[in-house]
């Protein structure tokens, strides 16, 4: 009995490779980061579009949504598509931490203007 309470113990402290959730969370950080106010920051049709796996375990794809933040004088601007690339890798095996790197972001100003093509393309439409 002992032994296999060590396994399960053991089993449950192995890390898992970074999923959507982690992506998004990260996602949201670094997108809230680039506004004038990011306390303010609301989202909506979160995602993250995940593409190929890398050869060294990383896991690659776009971060999608809408953002609304308030502008300089601290109305709300109205909600505006964004895309972030990502590529992350776990730390380690006993660890659920994982190292990132961001290779695109893009913050479009307008919703009200056409939806750019490269939205479009990497994250597909919104909900």
């Amino acid at each position: 009995m002992k032994k296999v309470l060590l396994i399960l113990a053991l089993v449950s402290l192995v890390g898992c490779k970074p999923g959507a959730e982690k992506a998004v969370e990260l996602g949201k950080s670094e997108v809230a980061a680039d506004v004038r106010d990011p306390d303010s920051v609301k989202f909506r049709y979160l995602r993250f579009v995940q593409g190929e796996d890398s050869p060294d375990g990383a896991i690659t794809g776009y971060v999608c949504g809408q953002i609304n933040a308030k502008n300089g004088f601290g109305a709300y601007e109205g909600f505006s598509p964004f895309l972030m690339k990502i590529s992350m890798k776990s730390k380690g095996t006993f660890s659920k931490g994982v190292t990132y790197s961001v290779t695109e972001k893009k913050i479009y100003t307008r919703f009200s203007d056409p939806v750019p093509a490269s939205y479009k393309d990497n994250c597909g439409p919104d909900e």
